[in-house]
C-alpha cells in the first residue's frame, strides 16, 4: 500500500499475519515522520533515531524495529532488537526500491512479517500540497 501526507511518502507491506497493513505500524511510522519533521530544524543531517518497540493495538502486540532520519524511515515490524540492521535493510531494499537488487530472505536471521518506508516530500511538494489544502478550506 502506497499513501502520502504533507510531509511524507510512505509506502507499506502486507503483514503476513493480517493479510493488510498493520493499523498500529501506520500509527507508528506516522508519528516517526512527524517527529522527524519537527525535529529537522533542530538537528543536524546525519540525525538518526533507531530503536524498537511494541505495537500497541496490533492483535499480536508484535515487536518492531525502526530507525529514522531526515532521508528516510523504516519500520520492521515482528522483529526484535536482536535482528541485525543491515540484514533488514537489504531485505526493505530489495522489496521496496527500484534498484534494489534481490536477497534471500533465507539469510535473515528474523525475518519481517511487515516493512514500512517514509520518504520526505521535497521542500516544493510540501508547499504545493499546503496551498492545495489551503485552497480547499477557502472554498
Amino acid at each position: 500500500m502506497m499513501w502520502t501526507d504533507t510531509t511524507h511518502f510512505y509506502a507499506a507491506t502486507d503483514c503476513k499475519y493480517l493479510g493488510r497493513p498493520c493499523p498500529a505500524a501506520e500509527r507508528m511510522i506516522g508519528k516517526l515522520a512527524e517527529a522527524m519533521t519537527k525535529a529537522k530544524p533542530l538537528t543536524q543531517e546525519d540525525f538518526e533515531i533507531a530503536g524498537t518497540t511494541a505495537l500497541d493495538g496490533c492483535p499480536r502486540n508484535c515487536p518492531a524495529q525502526f530507525v529514522a532520519s531526515h532521508d528516510r524511515i523504516r519500520l520492521f515490524c515482528g522483529v526484535g532488537e536482536d535482528a541485525p540492521r543491515e540484514g533488514l535493510d537489504r531485505f526493505a531494499d530489495a522489496i521496496l526500491n527500484r534498484d534494489g537488487t534481490g536477497f534471500a530472505a533465507s539469510k535473515l536471521d528474523a525475518r519481517p512479517c511487515a516493512l514500512m518506508e517514509a520518504l520526505p516530500k521535497p521542500a516544493e511538494a510540501q508547499q504545493a500540497e499546503q496551498m492545495r489544502r489551503f485552497e480547499h478550506k477557502i472554498i
